[in-house]
């Protein structure tokens, strides 16, 4: 079993004012507030609510794209949230978590995570996650239908060559609004 993040070639500058230590920090203080405020456990009881009436019975892999920076506030001036990329990847690990959960499974090995926004700071806090960073187009190959992938701020276009590349859905989607691709079929 694998989770990996998926990433194109960084054009992104590398941050001089964080740490990993500091961005870790940051991660923690945020998976805190989501628990401190309810928002974890709301999040696990809809997730865990939607896989008790699927059939979702095997995910081998977990694809994580689209996130952002963790370190760089290029996005600031259009995003009021500039942590958005720690809140989505806690969302990310309460999903994951509740699909092992309702799988059986101790853990689900194989995280795959991947954005062109990210830098050697970025990338090395995912590592430290224990997950995999790859490149574009890598994330194509990663396509099957026993991975869950999850994508909170890709385009359309992207989640649509994505899918386009085996014509079929993964187990579980958690992204953009599929319904353009699914009646292009």
């Amino acid at each position: 079993l694998e989770c990996a993040l998926i990433l194109t070639k960084s054009t992104e500058p590398e941050p001089s004012n964080f740490t990993q230590k500091q961005i870790k920090e940051r991660y923690t203080e945020v998976k805190e507030e989501l628990d401190r405020d309810g928002i974890k456990e709301q999040l696990e009881i809809a997730f865990e609510s939607l896989l008790a009436n699927s059939k979702v019975d095997n995910i081998n892999k977990c694809l994580c794209t689209s996130l952002g920076s963790f370190t760089t506030k290029q996005y600031e001036k259009y995003d009021k949230q500039p942590n958005r990329p720690m809140y989505q990847l806690a969302a990310f690990e309460i999903m994951k978590k509740s699909l092992e959960k309702h799988l059986k499974k101790e853990k689900i090995d194989i995280v795959k995570v991947q954005d062109p926004v990210m830098n050697s700071l970025d990338i090395a806090f995912v590592h430290s996650l224990g997950y995999e960073v790859i490149v574009h187009p890598q994330a194509l190959g990663e396509m099957a239908r026993d991975v869950f992938v999850f994508t909170p701020g890709a385009l359309f276009l992207h989640v649509r060559e994505l899918f386009h590349v085996y014509d079929l859905l993964p187990a579980v989607y958690v992204g953009v609004d599929l319904v353009g691709w699914i009646e292009s079929k």
